[in-house]
């Protein structure tokens, strides 16, 4: 079961990598910060990658739910891909230096789009600065609970290693999948687009060994944050709209978390599948338009 005909080549992972038309901004306060900046129309969207991402799955994100051709700016987090680890990688210091790159690009106001880990960093940033943020989706987000985990917050420890991944990517495929919370029948019964955007999806998440600094600061600095400080994301106190979209049998971001957390945004709208995952498999095209309708309503406004 699985993505049989596909081949993830930690090799042309690499090489895809190393090719690309990225862009890097060096800076005194953040280290490097590494960005892509397409297309030109509409409001801007910023990306913010959950953990084992970078700016390239945030693109790969913005592709499944995005209508063509919006502007979209793709950063990699700290300590993913080429952007740096600066001695202090907490969340304030990450939405900081998104605000130094939109400042440089002489963007004033964005609509984020954040998945999965990358919540924390798009709650974060619209507190902080609420005069730059037009819109928030959330893609199967974690959000502010007073509940302690019971387990790590982060991915199993294998996956560190690039090759054990690579074989698992190839050979375990099932397993995969069912990691994301996609069933063999889900996938089965998916369109060829579906089944392309989980390809490109775990394409993406090779090669880890530039991505471990960032996701070992995911698990022990940016996915506790909406725990330990709990008090620093007061919720209620977002203005700009708020569009979440999340499946019920998400095995990473819970369910219930975020309905109780829905609870608090002021201008919410939400949008649920019963089934999809952690990356709503099987949902491109109702997505896509959720999404359009969402941004066209924040353009007139």
């Amino acid at each position: 079961m699985g993505c049989s005909t596909v081949k993830y080549s930690l090799k042309e992972s690499y090489t895809r990598l190393n090719s690309d038309n990225y862009c890097i901004l060096s800076t005194k306060e953040f280290g490097n910060i590494q960005y892509k900046d397409i297309n030109t129309n509409g409001i801007p969207i910023l990306i913010i990658h959950g953990i084992t991402g970078g700016y390239d799955q945030g693109l790969i994100t913005g592709k499944g739910v995005l209508p063509d051709n919006r502007r979209t700016i793709s950063i990699s987090r700290f300590g993913y891909l080429k952007s740096d680890m600066p001695a202090d990688s907490s969340p304030k210091n990450q939405c900081m230096a998104f605000k130094y790159l939109l400042d440089t690009l002489k963007i004033d106001k964005v609509v984020l789009l954040a998945a999965s880990a990358g919540g924390t960093i798009a709650l974060k940033f619209a507190l902080m600065y609420p005069d730059r943020v037009s819109g928030i989706i959330l893609i199967g987000s974690g959000y502010p609970d007073t509940k302690k985990p019971k387990g790590p917050l982060g991915p199993p420890s294998f996956i560190y290693n690039d090759n054990l991944f690579e074989y698992m990517l190839n050979n375990m495929q099932g397993t995969m999948l069912g990691m994301f919370g996609i069933s063999s029948n889900e996938y089965k019964n998916g369109s060829q687009n579906d089944k392309q955007g989980v390809d490109e999806l775990f394409n993406s998440i090779l090669p880890i060994n530039p991505k471990k600094r960032g996701i070992l600061n995911d698990e022990n600095i940016t996915n506790p944050d909406m725990i330990i400080n709990y008090k620093d994301y007061p919720i209620e106190d977002i203005r700009a709209p708020v569009l979440i979209l999340h499946a019920k049998n998400d095995p990473m971001a819970k369910y219930d978390t975020m309905i109780e957390a829905s609870k608090r945004f002021s201008n919410v709208i939400i949008k649920e599948y019963e089934l999809g995952g952690h990356i709503l498999y099987g949902h491109n095209e109702e997505t896509k338009e959720s999404v359009e309708n969402f941004l066209q309503k924040i353009e007139k406004e």
